[in-house]
């Protein structure tokens, strides 16, 4: 099956980066006010931002589909280096979307530092990548 894709200029690869430091800024004030649902949820968001910052540059696409499996998948096929470690890398982060934004129970603080350290990684390196 063919992965829901949007078209994108490659300069366009440094606003979906700053889309990707704002959600971790968003993620690291969740963790200080001790907000660890929505710390969770804006990590998913910098890490899936930080990734199409990433393809846009590498392909001038990103992912467009409802499963952000497909975003991973673009990624570790990008070409970028360290890619294939990144999208296995968002894999990881990704797996508690459901968890965090859909189900009642509440996060743990442990699971929600351990998201936020994830993404960070994840945008730290769409930056160098983008340098």
């Amino acid at each position: 099956m063919a992965k829901a894709t949007r078209a994108a200029h490659r300069h366009e690869a440094e606003g979906y980066l700053q889309a990707a430091r704002e959600f971790q800024a968003a993620a690291e004030e969740g963790i200080a006010r001790r907000w660890w649902r929505a710390a969770g949820s804006a990590s998913l968001h910098a890490a899936i931002a930080a990734c199409d910052a990433v393809c846009v540059l590498y392909l001038g696409e990103r992912a467009a589909g409802a499963n952000h499996e497909e975003a991973a998948d673009l990624l570790q096929d990008a070409g970028a280096p360290g890619g294939p470690d990144k999208a296995k890398q968002l894999r990881a982060i990704l797996t508690a979307k459901n968890r965090i934004e859909y189900e009642s129970r509440a996060i743990s603080e442990r699971e929600s530092r351990e998201l936020v350290k994830r993404s960070r990684r994840l945008v730290d390196w769409a930056g160098d990548t983008l340098k």
